[in-house]
């Protein structure tokens, strides 16, 4: 009996001992996919992390976080599409340039063949040299020449030849002009040689100037100071230089703010003397 009580005993033994191997063995093989499962989870959210990383570096490196998805925007360059097809507006591009120096970037336009670059005065602010890039991919030192703050106008020279310009419709009586269309064209946000339209709503004075601006009602943004404003015959008649809220809506709309030409003209004379 003992002998058989012992046999007994060791098959239970035995058949514990299988047991817990069993379930050791599932266990086992239950943290196992556990593991892989926590190696692909984390896996996937470095992925997600380094994207995110990435899209964020070159959004930020842009500047501009808000612009790349603003509607308007968005629409500007679908304009700007639809213009740069018509032949005369092509021709107009090749004298718009991009000025350049210490990470400011603003527009300037091209009025002799032998390089005179026409700009705002506080895109030129605090340098006396730029870089002078045109459509066409060629680019220039340029020098800046004179500086008219009260009129925010200033004058780039780069020495070259044969160079696309555009011409001045420099009429004292610009006024007259409301309700005309213009396009104008510049480097708006992280783009360039952006084409686009609006109109003359009128004129106004500001504070601390003595002589009144062109206001237009246009899409214009950071980038397209020094951009020229184009009449229909492809004269310029203007350089924008600000936005500003409209004075006579009640709404405050925001306009866009240009300088006469008719005060480049002037400018260009104290340069001859």
């Amino acid at each position: 009996m003992e002998k058989e009580d012992q046999d007994v005993n060791h098959e239970i033994r035995d058949e514990e001992m299988d047991l817990e191997s069993f379930f050791t063995e599932i266990e086992q093989k239950e943290w196992e996919l556990e593991k892989v499962q926590r190696k692909k989870r984390k896996k996937f959210i470095v992925k997600m992390i380094s994207s995110l990383l990435v899209f964020a570096m070159l959004v930020s490196g842009l500047g501009m976080w808000f612009d790349i998805f603003n509607i308007p925007a968005i629409r500007f360059v679908e304009v700007s599409n639809r213009l740069s097809k018509k032949s005369e507006v092509t021709e107009y591009k090749k004298a718009v340039v991009t000025l350049e120096w210490g990470g400011v970037k603003g527009t300037g336009f091209n009025i002799a063949p032998d390089g005179l670059i026409v700009t705002n005065a506080h895109v030129v602010e605090n340098t006396n040299s730029v870089n002078v890039h045109f459509g066409t991919g060629e680019s220039f030192a340029g020098k800046v020449i004179a500086k008219h703050s009260e009129l925010d106008l200033a004058i780039v020279d780069i020495e070259a030849n044969n160079l696309p310009v555009l011409p001045l419709d420099v009429e004292q009586e610009w006024e007259k002009r409301e309700g005309e269309k213009i396009i104008f064209i510049g480097n708006p946000l992280a783009f360039t040689q952006i084409a686009n339209e609006g109109k003359i709503v009128g004129k106004v004075m500001l504070n601390g100037w003595d002589v009144p601006v062109m206001m237009i009602e246009a899409p214009i943004y950071k980038g397209n100071s020094g951009s020229p404003v184009l009449n229909q015959n492809g004269e310029v008649i203007g350089v924008i230089f600000a936005t500003l809220q409209n004075p006579e809506m009640e709404t405050k709309e925001i306009i866009g703010a240009a300088i006469p030409s008719y005060y480049i003209k002037e400018i260009l004379k104290e340069l001859k003397e």
